[in-house]
């Protein structure tokens, strides 16, 4: 996963997500030797379109589709690329999975399994639907509210059997990240850059960047302004 909320060339994050969705980025406890873990499951993105935000999926591997050339010009918000755990391999599980509240689009990706049954909320009306979407689903009802860092805590607080929980969450002003995993820190650890275009949060390091990123804690939500870039820091269990 990575997410540039005020907008990022293209250019900039292709190569690098190509390369970390086909495992060649880094060693962690599943890819132990370049090359043998891989995201090949389907890619999405969210892009600029004028003044709204557009999203781009496929189910093909993204290093096997000519269509993710297409986002070299464009400005990007996210890329995910999908490791299926549970879903099946099918357009509508690819991520992001994006819905309009109070007449404003929030879109959303996830890395990670949630091993427990998940109540499927009345919005969501496909019974083939993944752990991610339901768990988006229940976010929005409080974001319904205007109360997105509460129904982050009140949400994933109620999730007790996962591997993680990572994830960004984009709406009108800002993108919210959740950092939070129960194992392999080293694969799931999220980064923080902070380049000329403003922040950039990534599922690994990305050497194109030139920078020195910060390793988010497990459990620390961002929120990161999508104008400004400024970013405000807080912890998945209220102080």
């Amino acid at each position: 996963m990575i997410a540039a909320p005020p907008g990022i060339s293209g250019e900039l994050l292709i190569n690098p997500f190509v390369r970390m969705a086909q495992g060649l980025n880094a060693i962690n406890e599943h890819n132990k030797e370049l090359g043998t873990f891989t995201h090949g499951h389907g890619w999405g993105a969210i892009v600029a379109d004028g003044s709204e935000d557009k999203a781009i999926r496929s189910v093909r591997a993204c290093w096997d589709n000519e269509a993710i050339d297409t986002l070299r010009h464009q400005t990007i918000y996210f890329l995910h690329a999908r490791l299926a755990s549970k879903g099946a391999v099918a357009l509508g599980n690819v991520h992001p999975f994006d819905a309009v509240v109070n007449g404003k689009q929030w879109s959303y990706c996830h890395n990670g399994t949630v091993r427990q049954p998940l109540e499927t909320p009345s919005s969501l009306n496909r019974s083939d639907s993944t752990d991610s979407e339901k768990v988006f689903h229940q976010l929005l009802r409080h974001i319904e509210k205007g109360q997105v860092l509460e129904g982050i805590r009140a949400t994933y607080g109620a999730i007790d059997d996962f591997t993680s929980l990572n994830s960004f969450l984009l709406g009108p002003e800002a993108l919210w990240v959740v950092c939070l995993y129960t194992e392999m820190p080293d694969y799931y650890t999220l980064y923080l850059s902070a380049t000329e275009f403003g922040p950039v949060i990534s599922s690994e390091i990305l050497a194109e960047l030139d920078t020195q990123p910060v390793a988010l804690s497990n459990g620390e939500i961002l929120r990161i302004d999508r104008t400004s870039g400024h970013v405000d820091s807080f912890r998945m269990e209220e102080l």
